[in-house]
């Protein structure tokens, strides 16, 4: 890549197809999580091909030190200031994507001339094999979400069970949670979900298949590890919800009081295709399952096992 960067005719036109991309596009919230982890990794990308430039125009004549310094510095301030503008544009600010693209200006340091040229072949080597090696930890975040959406397909209809490596990356929300194994129902280990006294409070599985057309039950356990009852509400949609907006009657809401120790909740879903109102929801475009308290007086934990259709 770097070989073809030296051409200009190509390298202009493509940095600056990069700084577009960096801003405008990408996947959207509702993407899959392999789909979002690639598109990470153009940080690397667009700071390789950048911080190529730079080296080969204005650090040409420039010390080794000089080519590295500038060149990281580059990366760290530039990279900064895209997440900044992307946090006050609406999007997310991400160290991780800071640390891509330094990633990026490393690679372009350590293959790109004339950087390296001063060294022996043996330290470029080295250093190139350091490069490579950094690249494969960015790719991690990929391999495993990638991993975790071919589990989901080969284990549906069961959702989640919290069996499998990575399989909290399913999930999201603005309570504490982690995969537990001193509490399950099925198997040997559940999702520990820590409520705080917000107005509310859970989690919501967001990345599983969507196609729950000819399943009639959805049906999950949860552990209530305290002597007293608890109100817990759940909520589905579906992907025109999504595109019509956050509206309570187009969506399918409901509650389950849970009782000490463990509880096996199911919610027909005929009940969720009817529930919208003035139409029917898309049972295969179903988007997310959301678990929360309202509310809460004290901090609360729940544990949360074995969701799955029947």
């Amino acid at each position: 890549m770097f070989h073809v960067l030296g051409r200009r005719w190509i390298a202009w036109p493509l940095a600056g197809t990069l700084a577009v991309l960096l801003f405008v596009g990408g996947p959207g919230h509702s993407a899959s999580r392999s789909l979002s982890s690639a598109w990470d990794l153009g940080h690397i990308v667009a700071f390789s091909v950048w911080s190529c430039l730079l080296l080969s125009t204005a650090l040409t004549r420039a010390s080794l030190g000089r080519q590295w310094a500038a060149a990281l510095t580059f990366c760290i301030v530039v990279g900064g200031i895209t997440e900044g503008i992307q946090s006050l544009t609406g999007g997310d600010a991400s160290i991780g994507d800071v640390l891509r693209d330094i990633v990026g200006g490393v690679l372009a340091l350590c293959w790109c001339p004339p950087a390296l040229m001063s060294l022996p072949r043996s330290m470029r080597r080295a250093a190139r094999g350091v490069s490579l090696s950094l690249v494969l930890v960015a790719l991690l975040p990929l391999m495993a979400s990638a991993s975790d959406e071919w589990l989901a397909r080969a284990s549906f209809p069961v959702l989640s069970d919290f069996e499998t490596p990575f399989e909290a990356g399913r999930w999201e929300g603005d309570a504490r949670f982690a995969v537990d194994r001193s509490e399950a129902s099925h198997g040997n280990a559940s999702l520990r979900v820590d409520m705080n006294t917000s107005l509310y409070s859970g989690v919501a599985l967001v990345h599983f298949p969507r196609n729950w057309a000819g399943y009639r039950y959805l049906r999950m356990d949860v552990l209530n590890p305290l002597p007293d009852q608890v109100d817990l509400n759940c909520r589905l949609h579906d992907g025109q919800h999504e595109r019509r907006g956050p509206t309570y009657a187009d969506r399918f809401n409901t509650a389950f009081r849970l009782r000490p120790g463990w509880n096996s909740l199911r919610i027909d879903l005929g009940d969720v295709a009817r529930a919208p109102a003035g139409r029917m929801m898309e049972m295969d475009d179903i988007r997310g399952l959301i678990v929360f308290c309202s509310r809460l007086p004290a901090p609360r934990t729940i544990f949360i096992d074995h969701v799955r259709l029947e």
